[in-house]
C-alpha cells in the first residue's frame, strides 16, 4: 500500500507525516488545522525487502500465560521477521483463532507464522524436549546466562524452543528444571526486566544467528 508524505503549511508548526490516502485525506494538519502539502509518494517496493527471505531457523517459541492481546501479537510479528517455524500458546494466551484484534498489532503475522494451542505448557514441554527439541528459556533466575555470553554453538546440532513465561511470574519453575538452558538479558537502570515481546525479540534476533 503506498503512503504519502504530508508536511505542514503552517511554518510555526511544520508537522511531517505520512498518510495512507486509502484511509484518510490529509488534507488538514492534525496538530494546528492548517492545509498540509504533499512532499513525496513512498512506494511498495520502498517497505518491502529485496530479499527472499526463507524460513531456515530451527527456532520455534513457546508463549506460555501471556496475558496482553498487544504482547501476543507484537511476538507474532517478531516471530515472522526471524523464520519461527511455530508458536505454541499455552494456557492463558490469547489466540488469534478468539481474539481477533491480534492481528492488529501483528499485521497479518498470525497468517504466516503456524500455531498451536495448549492448555498445559508443562506437558507440552516435556513432550517437546522428549522430541528432541532443546529447551531455551528466557528468565532472570539464579544461573541464568546472560544473552551475549551464551554460546550459539548450542543450537548447531538440534531445532530449539525459545520459551517465554508470564509478564510478571515469568517462566513456569517446572519447565525450567526441564530446559537446557536459560539465558537472561541483563539490566542496566532501575527497572528489573524489559516489556516481554520487547525482551522476546532481543532475544529471538540474536539466537536466530545460530
Amino acid at each position: 500500500m503506498p503512503f504519502e508524505i504530508r508536511q505542514c503549511t503552517n511554518p510555526t508548526c511544520n508537522l511531517r507525516i505520512p498518510i495512507d490516502p486509502d484511509v484518510h485525506q490529509g488534507t488538514f494538519c492534525p496538530r494546528c488545522g492548517a492545509s498540509m502539502k504533499r512532499i513525496m509518494n513512498i512506494s511498495d517496493s520502498q517497505q518491502e525487502s529485496t530479499t527472499d527471505i526463507k524460513k531456515t531457523s530451527k527456532m520455534h517459541v513457546l508463549i506460555d500465560n501471556v496475558r496482553s492481546i498487544h504482547n501476543v501479537g507484537s511476538i507474532f510479528r517478531t516471530a515472522d521477521g526471524v523464520g519461527v517455524n511455530h508458536i505454541y500458546l499455552c494456557g492463558l494466551t490469547p489466540n488469534p483463532d478468539d481474539n481477533p484484534t491480534i492481528a492488529k498489532t501483528s499485521l497479518g503475522a498470525e497468517l504466516t507464522v503456524p500455531w498451536s494451542y495448549h492448555p498445559n505448557a508443562c506437558h507440552l514441554a516435556h513432550a517437546l524436549h522428549e522430541g528432541g527439541y532443546n529447551l531455551i528459556s528466557l528468565e532472570r533466575s539464579p544461573g541464568a546466562v546472560p544473552l551475549v555470553q551464551f554460546d550459539l554453538v548450542n543450537l548447531v546440532d538440534h531445532p530449539f524452543v525459545l520459551i517465554i513465561g508470564n509478564e510478571r511470574a515469568g517462566v513456569d519453575p517446572e519447565i525450567l528444571e526441564e530446559c537446557d538452558h536459560v539465558v537472561s538479558l541483563p539490566m542496566h537502570g532501575q527497572k528489573a526486566s524489559l516489556n516481554v515481546s520487547v525482551a522476546f525479540g532481543v532475544a529471538a534476533y540474536w539466537l536466530s544467528q545460530g
